[in-house]
């Protein structure tokens, strides 16, 4: 049996019919063909696509057994996903097919997918898997705002300085410094800021992910200048990478 079958046999054993198990289901398809599509543009060998493919499948396998437990994706809230899908894909009782020279590369890939930074202990070819997963990942987020299948809170909250200083700065922002709403928003947009390929840009611009999330807000005229700013950075890296 593929590793393929095995997550889907493995999914099976959720409520598919619950939209939140369904949405994690589809964005982890998502994010694995995303993996594979970056280590593609990179000319990885096909050993190398194929583990992409894979960590993006089951970056996020965790976050079923967290929403049968907690119901909240909220990991505050309940506990690291990226830790407890570290944890269901090395259960030898399900049975993930793993080369003995990759596990450490999985569980550190998907490990750090949802840390603010990336471990200071990763060697150079961890850090590429990493990156991979992270854009892949972050695509796919900014794809579901901008498809109203995450629908972020708004109100007219200002922003606070640590965020804004961040943002202007073209820093990736750590939601444990948010403190209102409008800096959740910010949170989100500042997804842009640490992609690492250049596919994911052509990605960004091609599907209009930052434009369809930006015009989903409610209140857009707050975060025009913000939006514009991401707008030229990526303009910026386009030439750049």
């Amino acid at each position: 049996m593929d590793n393929l079958k095995i997550f889907n046999n493995y999914v099976n054993k959720f409520d598919l019919s619950d939209t939140n198990i369904a949405r994690k289901f589809y964005h982890s398809l998502r994010v694995s063909d995303n993996s594979f599509n970056i280590a593609n543009s990179l000319n990885l060998n096909e050993n190398d696509k194929n583990l992409t493919k894979f960590i993006g499948l089951t970056h996020d396998i965790g976050r079923f057994l967290q929403w049968k437990i907690y119901e909240t994706f909220e990991d505050r809230k309940s506990i690291d996903h990226a830790l407890l899908s570290v944890q269901i894909l090395f259960d030898k009782n399900i049975g993930f097919l793993i080369a003995k020279d990759d596990q450490q590369i999985v569980q550190r890939a998907i490990f750090n997918h949802n840390k603010y930074k990336l471990a200071e202990c990763l060697n150079e070819r961890e850090l590429l898997f990493a990156k991979i997963l992270r854009d892949a990942d972050k695509l796919d987020l900014l794809y579901l705002l901008g498809e109203k299948e995450i629908v972020l809170d708004e109100d007219n909250s200002e922003v606070t300085d640590v965020i804004s200083e961040k943002f202007w700065k073209c820093q990736e922002i750590n939601t444990l410094d948010c403190r209102t709403l409008t800096d959740k928003i910010l949170f989100k947009m500042a997804f842009v800021f640490d992609l690492n390929f250049k596919w994911s840009f052509e990605r960004l611009e091609k599907e209009k992910l930052l434009d369809n999330f930006y015009n989903n807000l409610k209140y857009k005229n707050k975060y025009k200048k913000y939006y514009e700013h991401v707008k030229e950075y990526i303009a910026s890296k386009k030439i750049s990478l």
